[in-house]
C-alpha cells in the first residue's frame, strides 16, 4: 500500500485545482466533492451544495453552535453553513493555496466575521480540548494515513456529545485493494493510501470512544456526479497528453484523468460507494 504524506496530499489540491474550476463547477457550487443528485437537482453546482444541505440537515447543526471543517478544500462549507445557519466554522486544510482561496471567498460572501481559516493536520491540530460542537467532513477523512489518529484528534477536539459528520466513499464491505487496479488507480490519483469499509468504520469508531449514529447510502445519488467526472476525464486524457507533448505537468495533474476514469469502473463493480454518517462522541 502507498502511503501519502501531507506534502503529497497538499500538492494533490494545489496542483488540481485548476481542473477542478474547468470541469466541476467550482465557482458555483464551491465544492471539490461527488454532488448529490435528487429529482429536483438541475445542474452539477446545485448537486454539490445539494450534499452541504443534507449533511447539516442530517446534523442538526444549530446557529449557536462551533463548527470544525476538516478538509475545508477552497471554504464552501465553511461559507455555506456561515451563510445558512450563522453558526460559527472553522476550517482547516493542509493547503496553503486554500487557506488563501477560501479566505477570500468568506469575504466575498460576507460572512468574514464567522468563518476563518488554518492550514493544519486534523490528526493534530492547536485548537483547545472541548471547542466544537461539531467537524464535518466532506470527502477529507479516507485521506488519512491512520484513521485512528483522526478519531482521537477529534475526541479531543470535540464537546462530549458532539458529533461528527461525514460525506465520503466507503468500501462496502472490507477487502484488500492491493491487486485491484482501478481502486489504486482512483485512490492513489487522489493522494489517498486506502478506505474504510462501513463495518471498518464501526470498528474505528468503537475503538476511539464515538458511535455512528445515523447513516445513509447515497450511492446512487450520486451516479449522474461519477458519469460527469468520467466525461471530464475523458476530455482531460486528450487535453493532458496534448500539454506534455509541449510541456512537463506536475505529477498529480499529470495523471488526474485517470482517477477519473477508473473511479467509474470501481463504482459500478461496487468496490465504493457514499455515504452520509453521523457519529457521536460519547460522553
Amino acid at each position: 500500500m502507498k502511503l501519502f504524506t501531507n506534502k503529497d496530499i497538499e500538492n494533490y489540491y494545489d496542483q488540481t485545482e485548476v481542473h477542478y474550476r474547468m470541469h466541476w463547477k467550482l465557482d458555483e457550487g464551491m465544492g471539490l466533492h461527488y454532488g448529490i443528485w435528487d429529482e429536483n437537482t438541475k445542474n452539477l453546482a446545485e448537486a454539490v451544495l445539494n450534499s452541504n444541505y443534507l449533511l447539516m440537515n442530517m446534523g442538526g447543526i444549530q446557529s449557536s453552535d462551533t463548527v470544525l471543517d476538516a478538509g475545508c478544500g477552497i471554504g464552501g462549507s465553511s461559507v455555506y453553513l456561515a451563510s445558512h445557519l450563522g453558526c460559527q466554522v472553522r476550517g482547516i486544510t493542509l493547503s496553503e493555496k486554500q487557506v488563501k482561496t477560501a479566505t477570500a471567498l468568506a469575504l466575498k460572501k460576507g460572512v468574514g466575521d464567522k468563518v476563518s481559516f488554518s492550514q493544519q493536520d486534523y490528526t493534530k491540530t492547536n485548537f483547545p480540548d472541548n471547542t466544537f460542537d461539531f467537524a464535518w467532513c466532506i470527502e477529507s477523512m479516507q485521506t488519512a494515513t491512520d484513521k485512528d489518529a483522526f478519531f482521537k484528534e477529534m475526541k479531543r477536539i470535540i464537546k462530549p456529545g458532539g458529533k461528527i459528520l461525514f460525506a465520503d466513499i466507503f468500501k462496502p464491505q472490507p477487502y484488500n485493494i492491493v491487486g485491484e487496479k482501478d481502486m489504486l488507480t482512483m485512490l492513489n490519483g487522489w493522494a489517498m493510501s486506502d478506505i474504510l469499509s462501513i463495518s471498518e468504520l464501526h470498528e474505528t469508531t468503537a475503538r476511539n470512544a464515538f458511535e455512528v449514529s445515523k447513516i445513509r447510502d447515497v450511492s446512487k445519488e450520486v451516479l449522474k456526479s461519477v458519469n460527469r467526472m468520467y466525461l471530464a476525464s475523458l476530455v482531460g486524457a486528450i487535453g493532458t497528453k496534448a500539454y506534455n507533448m509541449i510541456y512537463n505537468a506536475s505529477h498529480f495533474s499529470k495523471i488526474h484523468y485517470k482517477t477519473g476514469l477508473a473511479q467509474k469502473k470501481a463504482y459500478h463493480k461496487h468496490q465504493w460507494g457514499y455515504y452520509l454518517i453521523m457519529c457521536e462522541n460519547k460522553k
